[in-house]
C-alpha cells in the first residue's frame, strides 16, 4: 500500500511503499523514485497530477500483494509528518483560493447565531466515509481501493478546510470565553467529529507559522479551546451521571461537591437553552438544574451547620478541660469581646455534657454570654438537668424563663412524672392550662401519662375528647391512650380505642397485648399476638414477654413452646427479660424441670431472674430448693428487692420454717429494703402460718397503712389458729377502716363462724357479701354451705347450693356432708348419686362419711350401685 508521499519540490518524487507477504507473513519497507515529471504549468495541475500518479503505482502494487486490516496498525515514518504538513498547508493555500465565495468572513462574525452555520456545512461529509467503507464486493478491487483513496483524500481535505474555518472565526472573534462555550455546546454533535482533528491541525498551523504573533495566537487558541473543551467534556458526564440516578441526586452531590461549580450551572443553562426545539426535553432540563441547585444548597447549609458544631465543640472541650479558673477566664473573654455563642451551638454543647458540672459551666456561658433569656437554650437547659437527675436545679431555670412554650411545660411536666411527683405535675398540668398553652402531640402523651399514673379517668376521659377534637391522633397518641384506659381497668374502652386506630405498629400492638396478659385476659392475648403474627408485624422483646406471661397465667404450655422456639430462631433478640418470661412461664405450667434449664442456660441473670425461679419452686412445692436458691443468690450477692423478700417468706412459711424466716425479716429490718405493705402482709401470713400469733399481731400494729391482704392474713392466721373470736373482731375492725373485704376475707370469717357455730354473725356477713361480687365466688358459696350446715340450717344451705352458677369439688362435699351429719342420709345418698352423675369423683371420705352416717338406712332403697353408676356414667 501507498503510504502518504513527501515531496521534494519540484524536481524529486519519492514514494514509500509497504508490502506484505503472505507467506512469509511480514511486511517491507520500499522507497522509490520516480522521474521527475514535466514542468507544470501551475502550481495546482503539479499537485493533481502528483495524486493521479499515486494513484496509478498503488493500483499497480496492489495487484499484486493484499494488505490485511492489521497493516493500519503500522507506525508510519517520523519523516512522513513533513509530508502531511506539508499537505495540509497546501491544502489550505489552496482554499484560500475559493475562501471568498464558499465561506466570507463579515464584520458581524462575533455574532454567535452566525456561528453554527459554518460548522453544520463543514461536516456534511462526516458519514461519507462511512458509507465508503461499508462496501463488502469481491469484485472490482482496483476501483474499490482507488474510490476509498480518493474519498479518504476528499474528506481529510473538507476536515481541514473546516478547521481553517472555525481558526480563522475564532481569531477573529474576540467575545469571552462563554460565547465560545456557548459555540461548542450548540453544536455538541458535529464539534465532537472535528474536536481531536482541529487541536491537531492547530499544532500544525502554529508549526508552520512564520510570523511569531500569528504562531503564538494560534497556540494560545489550541490550548484555550482544549480548556473549553474539556470543561464541557467534564460536565456532559456529570450530567449524564444525574440523568441516569435522578434519585440519588443528593449522594452525588454529597460525593462530588467541587464539581459542581458556577461554571457547571452556566453550562447546563446553555444546555437547556440549546433545546430549543424539544420543549419536553428542555423543561426536563430545567427541572434537573433546579434540583441540582437545592440540592447544593442543601448540602452547604449543612456543611456550614457541621463546621459551626465542630467550631462549638472544640471551643467547648477547650472550656470544660481546662481548670476552673482559666475556665472562668475563658468564659469571661468570650463576654467582653462580645462573642455570643448561637442557640444551636448551646444546644449542642449540653448534649455532650455527661456530669452536673459540665452542665453547670455552659450554664454559666448562657448567663454571661447570651444578654436576654433564650427558650430554646432554656428548654435545653432544663432537659440536661432532667436527664442528670436534678430536677431542683431545672425547676429553676423553669422559674426563671419569662417566656415558656409547649416544649418547656411538656418538659418540666414529664420530669416530675418520671421521678413519681404526681401531684407536682398535675399542678404544673394546672399552670400550663391557666397560661393558655396550646398542647401538641407530645404534650398530650404527657398528659395521659399523668393520667395513667393517678388513676383518673374522669381527666383521661376529658384529654382524650381534646385530642378527638383538635385532631391530634397519631400512632404514639393512640398507644398512650390505649395504656391510659388499661391502667384504669377500662379495657373495653382500651379495646375500642385499638379497633379505631388507621394505622397500627409493633408498639400499639405491644401496649394492647400487654393491656390484656395485665388484666388477666390471656386468652385475648394470645389472640392479639395471633393477629399481630398474621398481619406481618413482628415482635419485639416487650411483646414477647406479654405473650409469655399469657401463657402462664392461662397454662397454655403449648403455646409457651411456640414461642420460645420462636426465640431460639431468632424472630427477636433474646435477653434476661424473656429468659426471665420463659422461668416464669413454664414454672406456672408445672413444668418446672424446663423452667430449670432455661435458668442454666442463661448467661446474664438479674434480680427477676432469681425471684422468677425462687417462686416457681415455691409454686410448685419445692419450698426447700427455693431456700437454696436464694442461698445461692445471696452468696452472688446479687441485689434482693421486696418480691424476692416475699418468695423466701413463702417458702419458709409453707415449710414452717421459722427460724429462716425470722433470718430474713431481720435482713429486711437492717437492709435499705423500705418498709412494704406486701411484704409486711407476708410476714403477717408467715408467723401466723407458724403459729406465732403474737409476732404477726406486731407486725400487723406497726403497719402505716393496712389493705385488704394484710387484714385477709390477720384473719385467716386467726381462723386457722382457733382464734375465731379474734378474727372476726379483725373483720369489724377492718370494714371501720373502710376496707371492702374481697372473696378470700368472706371466705375465711364464715369458715370462724362455722367454728364458733354463730348463725347470726354468719347471715350478716351472707348479706354483706351479697352486695359485692363476691357473692359468686364458688369459694365463698362453699363457705356459706359449711356455716350453714355447721349450724344446723341445712335449708339455707341447700338454697345457697342450688343457686351457686358453679360448683367444686368442696361444694358437693360441704353440702353431702352438711346432709349426713344433719341426719338427712336419704338426701345425702341421692347428691352423692347426682355428683357422680354430673362428673365429680366421690373420694373414700365423703362415701365412708356418708356410710357411717346413714348406718342404720337401707341403701337399696335408692338403688346404689357403685358399679352399675359408674358404667351408666361412663356409657352416657
Amino acid at each position: 500500500m501507498l503510504s502518504p508521499c513527501s515531496f521534494h519540490f519540484p524536481y524529486l518524487f519519492l514514494c514509500h511503499i509497504i508490502c506484505y507477504s503472505p507467506p512469509a507473513q511480514n511486511y517491507y519497507y520500499y522507497t522509490i523514485q520516480l522521474p521527475p515529471p514535466p514542468p507544470p504549468p501551475n502550481f495546482l495541475s503539479f499537485f493533481s497530477m502528483e495524486l493521479r500518479t499515486t494513484s496509478l503505482l498503488l493500483q499497480s502494487f496492489y495487484y499484486y500483494y493484499s494488505l490485511p486490516p492489521r497493516f493500519l496498525n503500522l507506525n508510519k515514518p517520523s519523516s512522513l509528518s513533513i509530508t502531511t504538513n506539508l499537505l495540509r498547508s497546501l491544502s489550505h493555500k489552496v482554499d484560500q483560493a475559493d475562501q471568498q465565495h464558499s465561506f466570507p468572513i463579515a464584520a458581524g462574525a462575533r455574532d454567535i447565531r452566525m456561528v453554527p452555520n459554518c460548522i453544520g456545512e463543514g461536516l456534511s461529509c462526516a458519514s461519507t466515509s462511512g458509507s465508503a467503507c461499508s462496501c463488502d464486493d469481491s469484485n472490482g478491487g482496483d476501483e474499490r481501493m482507488n474510490g476509498n483513496a480518493d474519498t479518504r483524500f476528499s474528506d481529510n481535505s473538507q476536515m481541514i478546510r473546516d478547521c481553517d474555518k472555525l481558526i480563522e472565526i475564532f481569531i477573529a472573534d474576540e467575545s469571552e470565553l462563554t460565547d465560545w462555550r456557548k459555540l461548542l455546546v450548540n453544536n455538541n454533535t458535529k464539534w465532537s467529529h472535528i474536536r481531536l482533528d482541529f487541536f491537531r491541525h492547530c499544532r500544525d498551523r502554529a508549526d508552520n507559522e512564520n510570523d511569531p504573533l500569528m504562531k503564538n495566537r494560534m497556540l494560545l487558541l489550541g490550548n484555550k479551546l482544549k480548556e473549553i473543551d474539556a470543561d464541557i467534556q467534564r460536565h456532559n458526564q456529570l450530567i449524564e451521571m444525574i440523568k441516569r440516578t435522578p434519585s440519588e441526586i443528593t449522594d452525588i452531590v454529597s460525593r462530588n461537591r467541587k464539581d459542581f461549580t458556577k461554571d457547571f450551572f452556566v453550562h447546563l443553562h446553555t444546555v437547556v437553552e440549546s433545546y430549543n426545539d424539544n420543549p419536553k426535553a428542555q423543561t426536563d432540563l430545567a427541572k434537573l438544574r433546579n434540583t441540582c441547585l437545592a440540592a447544593v444548597k442543601v448540602h452547604d447549609t449543612a456543611t456550614e451547620s457541621n463546621e459551626a458544631l465542630i467550631a462549638a465543640e472544640l471551643n467547648f472541650q477547650d472550656i470544660i478541660n481546662s481548670p476552673m479558673d482559666a475556665s472562668d477566664q475563658k468564659i469571661d473573654n468570650f463576654a467582653e469581646k462580645g462573642q455570643c455563642f448561637d442557640p444551636e451551638s448551646v444546644a449542642h454543647w449540653l448534649r455532650l455534657c455527661y456530669d452536673v458540672e459540665e452542665v453547670g459551666r455552659v450554664h454559666t456561658i448562657v448567663l454571661k454570654c447570651f444578654r436576654g433569656s433564650s427558650t430554646y437554650v432554656d428548654n435545653n437547659l432544663i432537659c440536661s438537668y432532667l436527664r442528670l437527675g436534678k430536677l431542683a436545679k431545672a425547676r429553676k431555670v423553669f422559674d426563671g424563663m419569662t417566656i415558656r412554650d409547649t416544649v418547656t411545660w411538656t418538659a418540666i411536666i414529664d420530669g416530675y412524672l418520671k421521678y413519681n411527683l404526681d401531684d407536682e405535675a398535675f399542678e404544673l398540668f394546672h399552670a400550663s392550662i391557666k397560661h393558655g398553652v396550646q398542647p401538641n402531640s407530645k404534650m398530650f402523651v404527657c398528659f395521659m401519662n399523668l393520667c395513667c399514673k393517678r388513676v383518673d379517668l374522669a381527666l383521661g376521659k376529658q384529654i382524650h375528647a381534646c385530642i378527638l377534637k383538635s385532631n391530634w391522633r397519631n400512632l404514639i397518641v393512640d398507644s398512650a391512650i390505649v395504656n391510659f384506659y388499661s391502667k384504669c381497668g377500662e379495657i373495653t374502652s382500651a379495646f375500642r380505642t385499638f379497633d379505631r386506630m388507621e394505622k397500627r405498629d409493633v408498639i400499639c400492638w405491644t401496649t394492647i397485648i400487654t393491656a390484656c396478659s395485665q388484666h388477666g385476659l390471656g386468652h385475648e392475648a394470645l389472640l392479639m399476638l395471633s393477629q399481630m403474627l398474621g398481619d406481618g408485624y413482628f415482635p419485639n422483646e416487650y411483646t414477647i414477654c406479654a405473650g409469655l406471661k399469657a401463657c402462664g397465667e392461662n397454662k397454655a404450655l403449648k403455646y409457651g413452646t411456640q414461642l420460645h422456639g420462636s426465640i431460639i430462631k431468632k424472630i427477636c433478640k433474646s435477653d434476661v427479660f424473656i429468659g426471665t418470661g420463659l422461668i416464669d412461664m413454664y414454672a406456672k405450667c408445672g413444668e418446672i424441670v424446663s423452667s430449670k434449664k432455661v435458668f442454666d442456660r442463661m448467661r446474664v441473670r438479674n434480680t427477676a431472674t432469681w425471684t422468677s425461679i425462687i417462686s416457681g419452686y415455691v409454686r410448685n412445692g419445692f419450698s426447700e430448693e427455693a431456700l437454696n436458691f436464694f442461698r445461692v443468690m445471696k452468696r452472688k450477692k446479687v441485689y434482693v428487692n421486696k418480691l424476692t423478700v416475699v418468695c423466701v417468706l413463702m417458702a419458709c412459711g409453707t415449710i414452717k420454717s421459722s427460724l429462716i424466716g425470722r433470718e430474713v425479716h431481720a435482713q429486711k429490718i437492717k437492709s435499705i429494703v423500705h418498709t412494704n405493705m406486701y411484704i409486711e402482709s407476708t410476714l403477717v401470713w408467715f408467723y401466723c402460718r407458724c403459729k406465732e400469733y403474737s409476732h404477726a399481731l406486731n407486725v400487723l400494729k406497726h403497719m402505716p397503712f393496712r389493705d385488704v391482704v394484710s387484714w385477709t392474713a390477720i384473719i385467716s392466721g386467726c381462723a386457722r389458729l382457733g382464734l375465731e373470736t379474734e378474727a372476726l373482731e379483725f373483720l369489724r375492725e377492718m370494714i371501720e377502716e373502710g376496707v371492702l373485704p374481697n372473696s378470700y376475707t368472706y371466705s375465711s370469717a364464715l369458715k370462724a363462724c362455722a367454728k364458733l357455730e354463730a348463725p347470726m354473725q354468719g347471715k350478716l356477713i351472707h348479706s354483706n357479701a351479697s352486695k359485692t361480687p363476691a357473692l359468686f365466688n364458688v369459694f365463698v358459696n362453699s363457705a356459706l354451705i359449711y356455716m350453714y350446715a355447721k349450724c344446723g340450717y341445712i335449708a339455707d344451705a341447700f338454697q345457697v347450693f342450688d343457686t351457686m352458677p358453679e360448683r367444686n369439688l368442696v361444694s358437693w362435699k360441704a353440702m353431702i356432708l352438711g346432709y349426713a351429719r344433719n341426719g338427712h342420709c336419704r338426701k345425702a345418698l341421692k347428691l352423692m348419686y347426682r355428683m357422680r352423675a354430673e362428673g365429680f369423683v366421690v373420694d373414700d371420705y365423703i362415701l365412708a362419711t356418708v356410710l357411717t352416717a346413714c348406718g342404720g338406712i337401707d341403701c337399696g332403697d335408692i338403688d346404689w350401685d357403685l358399679e352399675s353408676s359408674s358404667h351408666d356414667l361412663h356409657s352416657s
